[in-house]
């Protein structure tokens, strides 16, 4: 059996149907075997990253393993950001990438490049993937594989990275083994039973408890069994940015995402001043969620962190880790025990979610009586034109923001965002990786400077009838950096605004230019008009002018608590909802 066969015949069998890449010279066996395997396509990018990102939404979409390609050198290079947003995110991606032949190699040690486009990407990709290999003999293949895919797969997920030769590629594998049997190392059960039974006595003594939810609970079985916990025990659910899709924007125990500087005003008062007792699932708790100032969060309260990763644990919140109890299992486990416990029928707390209730209610009010936050009314509006997506990736940037505030999420539907690597060009590319894991029309949100950086797969969505709905909010400025130039760089622009080195094209004529069906509208037209351009078949982009000095509102100012967000709520609302 061909090398390559094999490789594409294994990834089939574990679930990956659709492969992300660009065709090169030493690629090309992988992509031959893609192409005669009749369970498997093809997806060409028009650069290396974008097949990357999209493999990242192929992943998010459907919670399992996703795999993207590239030639050597450059090509491979080009994968990088892709690669390392999948690791930092925790997500299982196969990257695969074509080399020189070996017996090109010269073996002088220090010689700076052995022959045309080869380059040591083993090591430039370590750093970011949990496992990463340069076969050098055809019979290395089987076990290296395997083991590649189960280090990707288990445990804190992640990448891999196969590194290909050519030779190697149109080799023969003369015995073939799709699966190998691997030690388990992160299913402790005394851990597990030691944590369940820890947080169900904090529950039964706790007065205010919330539950924190991270993207670390990444079985959607848990996550359903964490949102029935709640519901049955009446805890308010409290998200990270890249877990707020699990809970529908409705559901009753919702109470938005945590975040240090743009968190919802409510969720960041609920758990920092709040509450009594944190139970934290998969949930990293840095300073991006927590603010700066880490001892100072949630500090009369009970930490109980549950994570996978022995690392993010090694981090105290509270100082010198006083009243915190920590975990290191996978959160599935300790999930599958509560499910299991007995608590009492008045287990309940309606009248801390009464106190929730109201916090939301009055810090909801606030925001919406801002008139800055007027891009939150119109993301409300594009979630009621979206209501048919499978899942909506979005961009970094200000609307990044506005949406996670915002976006109103239904049961079902993912929204898909570049967490720890936050990289700009993310959303379209993702969303193409989602359509193709859900077989569902999909959408992307996206800045007019983050759409620039992957706008030529607008010809991918073209070359394959995508429906997608692209969403370009153009305000003519990086809009987050340039709100910070104004509070700390003396209103200077640089390298953000119209005259100062940015600037934004015509996106309703490039995407026509493309063949795409595309609309121009402003930012108050975006609830009556968006939803007739909206409806229909197809790939469709929808862009919105928008003024060049938009904000993201409410922003934690540096050295502020978290839960006092500019722009400030009235005196008297604040210490009441203090009070409470």
């Amino acid at each position: 059996m061909k090398l390559t066969d094999y490789v594409v015949a294994f990834l089939e069998k574990k679930g990956i149907q659709d492969f992300f890449g660009y065709q090169g010279t030493m690629i090309a066996h992988f992509v031959d075997s893609i192409e005669k395997n009749p369970e498997t396509r093809n997806h060409s990018c028009y650069n290396e990253q974008g097949a990357s990102f999209a493999a990242c939404g192929y992943a998010q979409s459907k919670n399992d393993c996703g795999c993207a390609y590239a030639t050597s050198g450059p090509g491979a290079v080009n994968l990088l950001s892709g690669v390392a947003n999948a690791y930092y995110d925790s997500l299982p991606v196969v990257f695969i990438t074509g080399q020189l032949n070996t017996y090109e190699y010269s073996g002088i040690k220090g010689l700076r490049q052995q022959g045309f486009q080869e380059i040591d990407i083993v090591s430039m990709a370590a750093p970011v993937t949990k496992y990463a290999v340069h076969i050098r003999e055809p019979e290395d293949i089987v076990k290296e594989l395997n083991k590649a895919y189960h280090i990707a797969t288990t445990g804190r997920k992640g990448p891999v990275l196969i590194d290909l030769p050519m030779n190697i590629q149109r080799s023969e594998v003369e015995n073939p083994v799709y699966d190998m049997e691997f030690e388990e190392e992160h299913t402790d059960p005394a851990v597990a039973a030691q944590a369940a039974d820890a947080v169900c006595e904090a529950i039964r003594k706790a007065q205010r408890p919330v539950i924190m939810m991270g993207h670390g609970v990444d079985s959607k079985d848990s996550q359903r069994a964490l949102l029935r916990l709640a519901e049955k025990l009446e805890i308010p659910v409290i998200t990270s940015v890249l877990a707020k899709s699990v809970v529908p924007y409705d559901h009753p125990m919702n109470f938005g995402c945590i975040g240090g500087a743009y968190g919802h005003r409510y969720a960041n008062m609920i758990a920092n001043v709040k509450s009594d007792l944190l139970i934290c699932f998969g949930i990293s708790l840095c300073t991006r969620q927590i603010g700066t100032k880490v001892n100072e969060f949630a500090k009369d309260a009970q930490l109980i962190r549950i994570d996978i990763d022995s690392y993010n644990l090694q981090r105290d919140i509270h100082e010198n880790g006083v009243n915190e109890q920590k975990f290191c299992v996978d959160t599935a486990s300790v999930i599958e025990r509560l499910k299991k416990a007995a608590f009492a029928e008045d287990e309940g707390r309606k009248d801390w979610v009464v106190v929730c209730d109201e916090i939301k209610n009055n810090l909801e009010a606030v925001d919406d009586n801002t008139p800055e936050r007027y891009p939150n009314i119109m993301v409300r509006d594009l979630s009621r034109c979206l209501t048919d997506t499978s899942a909506i990736a979005v961009d970094v940037g200000q609307h990044m923001v506005w949406s996670y505030q915002s976006f109103m999420n239904h049961k079902g539907q993912s929204l898909l965002f570049s967490g720890g690597h936050g990289a700009m060009g993310y959303a379209l590319p993702a969303a193409i990786g989602a359509y193709y894991a859900t077989g569902k029309p999909v959408a992307c949100i996206c800045g007019d400077g983050a759409f620039q950086m992957n706008i030529q797969e607008l010809q991918w969505v073209k070359r394959e009838n995508i429906p997608i709905k692209m969403i370009v909010m153009n305000n003519g400025a990086l809009g987050m950096i340039r709100h910070l130039q104004r509070d700390y760089f003396d209103c200077l622009f640089a390298g953000t605004s119209d005259g100062c080195g940015f600037s934004s094209c015509d996106f309703h004529k490039v995407a026509q230019a493309y063949g795409i069906e595309s609309a121009r509208m402003w930012s108050d037209e975006v609830g009556e008009k968006a939803p007739e351009f909206l409806q229909g078949e197809g790939p469709k982009l929808l862009e919105i002018t928008m003024e060049h000095g938009t904000f993201a509102y409410p922003k934690t100012c540096l050295g502020e608590p978290i839960h006092n967000q500019q722009p400030y709520a009235p005196k008297d609302v604040y210490e009441k909802l203090m009070e409470l």
